[in-house]
C-alpha cells in the first residue's frame, strides 16, 4: 500500500466514523510518512509497518462507545508524573548544555575578532607576533562558526525530543482512557533537506579550515620564534626560553 492509498482509505473511515478532526489526524499521519521517508524508508514499508488503516480509523470512534478506564487512567497519570519530573530534569540539563555551547561559540567569535583586529583587552591574549595571531585568529572564527553549526543542531534535536516526549505523553493518557493514540514521533531532528545540507557544508567547511589554520598556526609560531615550544619561547606561561 503506497502513502496516497493508506491516507486516502484512513481518510474515508474518519469521515465515515463522523471523527470532528479528521483533517488534524490526517496530517499527524502524512508528517509520519515524510519522517519516514526522510530516513530511508519507503512508502510500503511504512504503510506496512502501521498496519491497517481502517484499523487506525476505528480508533477514533465516539469515546462515548467506549468503556471507562478511570482506574487505569489515575495510575497512569501517577506514573508519568514521576516521568516527567526526570524528563524535566534532564530537559533542563539539555537547555543548559545549549547554553554552555552558546557560550562558548560567542567566546571564540569575541577572541578571533581581537587576534584579527590586533586588540588585547586587559592583556588577557598572549603575546605573539600579528601574523600568527591573525592565523590563530581565523582558527577561533571557524571554531566559533562550527559550534553554531552544532547549536542549531543541537536545538533542533532538542525540539524534536520535546515533540516526541509530548506525543509519548499524550498517547499513554490515551490508551489508558481506551481513546485513539497517534503514530509516535522520532527523536531525530527534521530539517528541511536544503537547511540539512546546508548546515551540513558550512560545518565541513569550517571544520577544515579550523583544522588547517590551527596547524599553520602552529608551523608559523615556531618558525617565528624558533622554536618548538613557541609558548615558552614568548613567555606565555611566565618563563621565557631561549631564542
Amino acid at each position: 500500500m503506497t502513502k496516497n492509498e493508506f491516507l486516502a482509505t484512513l481518510a474515508y473511515e474518519l469521515s465515515k466514523n463522523k471523527v470532528a478532526d479528521a483533517a488534524d489526524i490526517i496530517c499527524e499521519y502524512e508528517q509520519h510518512f515524510a519522517f519516514k521517508m526522510a530516513d530511508g524508508f519507503s512508502e510500503e514499508e511504512i504503510a506496512a509497518k502501521l498496519g491497517d488503516p481502517i484499523a487506525h480509523a476505528s480508533q477514533f470512534e465516539s469515546s462515548t462507545e467506549r468503556p471507562k478506564h478511570g482506574g487505569k487512567k489515575i495510575t497512569t497519570m501517577i506514573g508519568l508524573c514521576f516521568v516527567d519530573l526526570f524528563a524535566g530534569i534532564f530537559f533542563a540539563l539539555l537547555v543548559t548544555w545549549e547554553v554552555v555551547m552558546a557560550v562558548f561559540s560567542l567566546t571564540c567569535a569575541v577572541i578571533a575578532a581581537c587576534l584579527l583586529g590586533g586588540l588585547n583587552i586587559y592583556s588577557l591574549i598572549p603575546p605573539m607576533p600579528y601574523w600568527c595571531g591573525a592565523i590563530f585568529g581565523l582558527s577561533f572564527a571557524s571554531l566559533s562558526v562550527l559550534v553554531v553549526v552544532g547549536c542549531v543542531y543541537f536545538a533542533a534535536f532538542m525540539r524534536q525530543l520535546m515533540r516526541s516526549f509530548g506525543r509519548f505523553h499524550r498517547n499513554t493518557i490515551a490508551a489508558s482512557s481506551g481513546k485513539a493514540v497517534l503514530p509516535p514521533l522520532a527523536i531525530h531532528p527534521q530539517l528541511a533537506p536544503k537547511a540539512n545540507r546546508r548546515l551540513r557544508s558550512i560545518a565541513l567547511t569550517a571544520l577544515a579550515v579550523f583544522a588547517a589554520s590551527s596547524v599553520l598556526g602552529m608551523i608559523v609560531s615556531m618558525i617565528s620564534s624558533g622554536a618548538l615550544g613557541f609558548w615558552h619561547a614568548w613567555g606565555w606561561f611566565g618563563y621565557k626560553g631561549a631564542n
